[in-house]
């Protein structure tokens, strides 16, 4: 069993994936295993809303994108927190793709795991729920005042 830690956030890493360069700064984690194929990206942003807001957001956005379908979208319960659960397929020309996201807020920083496979395979409920349930938070990665916000460089 491999574990990712940066410090502030721990989570298990699956077997078979093999970590690619993050193209973002709020990216934590870039998981790719080609032979399924699946990519799996955690990311922490900092944030000054909850999950209702975020979910009322990512409806709009979705609903005007005609290129992507919503699926599902629901809050859900994982481990003892509440997570927003989104599920949308988008085809790229050739291939239909589904994306499961779980978007997570806790201490102004909000937690997003995005698991992006061909929408033929099997559903993962498991197998990306387990993964959710290893996060364990040490300290916030983000100090979010004024209106601004840094790296939480005091508790780490």
């Amino acid at each position: 069993m491999t574990m990712f830690t940066n410090g502030f956030s721990t989570l298990l890493m699956p077997k078979d994936f093999e970590p690619v360069n993050a193209k973002d700064e709020f990216t934590e984690l870039y998981l790719v295993n080609t032979s399924i194929p699946m990519s799996i990206k955690f990311s922490t942003t900092p944030t000054l809303v909850g999950l209702p807001e975020i979910r009322e957001d990512i409806e709009k956005n979705l609903k005007n994108n005609d290129k992507i379908s919503l699926i599902n979208s629901d809050f859900i319960a994982i481990n003892e927190d509440i997570y927003y659960m989104v599920v949308s397929s988008f085809s790229d020309g050739e291939n239909e793709i589904k994306r499961n996201e779980f978007l997570y807020v806790e201490d102004n920083n909000l937690y997003i795991f995005e698991f992006t496979y061909p929408y033929a395979d099997r559903e993962l409920d498991d197998f990306y729920l387990n993964i959710i349930r290893s996060l364990k938070i040490s300290v916030p990665k983000y100090i979010v005042e004024n209106g601004e916000y840094r790296i939480n460089h005091e508790n780490k």
